[in-house]
């Protein structure tokens, strides 16, 4: 037990040393090849943590070399424009005065749905409160918000996403799936080149997959 105790306080040292040298951040915070670093060490310092079989240097050097080539990334990082795409990517304009940019969440990985997940953390319940949203390297969303936006009088529902009728969501608002086609049919779009559709106390929002976002009363929704 001993044993075990001495070389988790060892490895735990290394640890502390290694996570220090890659600087006062946060996970969240962290680019992808930190983030992928950080997955590699822990896995890495439990082995020899766990297994008193493997020498405790078997799990040290591993530990030293993956600092060391954190190290030497970030030192290039810093002075290499090419590098810096490389290992992080680039921060990308999700949301810009046209609405949503469909083909920036393509690149991203990301659906809509994820989009204004982030968004309603942030505060914001519809793309109208938003003028420009910029998708961070670390996976962070910056926005500029539109002061001259009109206040929300409800929180926005999804009837449309990505050219699909949410269902169980216009059954909760009584909305006929006809009528959401008419008024699709009427700003002369398909329902496939919608990307969102939201109501919003009477007030609807349409963002089609190209081209820029409409809102506008529907009285009789």
């Amino acid at each position: 037990m001993l044993v075990v105790i001495f070389r988790s306080l060892i490895i735990l040292v290394f640890l502390i040393a290694g996570m220090r040298l890659m600087g006062k951040r946060t996970i969240g915070e962290y680019q992808p090849f930190e983030f992928v670093i950080v997955l590699a060490v822990a896995e890495l310092a439990a082995t020899p943590m766990q297994d008193i079989s493997t020498p405790i240097i078997y799990g040290l050097v591993p530990l030293i070399t993956v600092f060391v080539v954190h190290f030497i990334l970030s030192s290039i990082n810093k002075k290499s424009i090419r590098l810096r795409k490389f290992l992080n990517g680039k921060p990308m304009i999700v949301i810009d005065k046209d609405g949503i940019n469909s083909q920036a969440l393509k690149e991203l990985n990301m659906n809509t749905d994820d989009l204004m997940g982030m968004l309603r953390g942030q505060g914001c319940f519809s793309i109208e409160e938003v003028n420009y949203a910029i998708m961070e390297t670390n996976g962070k969303l910056s926005i500029m918000q539109n002061e001259n936006a009109p206040g929300s009088q409800s929180i926005p529902m999804s009837v449309v996403v990505e050219g699909k009728i949410m269902g169980e969501n216009i059954k909760n608002i009584n909305l006929d799936k006809q009528k959401i086609l008419d008024i699709i049919r009427e700003k002369n779009l398909k329902l496939n080149e919608v990307l969102l559709m939201t109501l919003d106390s009477k007030k609807v929002f349409i963002q089609p997959i190209n081209g820029k976002y409409m809102t506008f009363e529907a009285q009789d929704v």
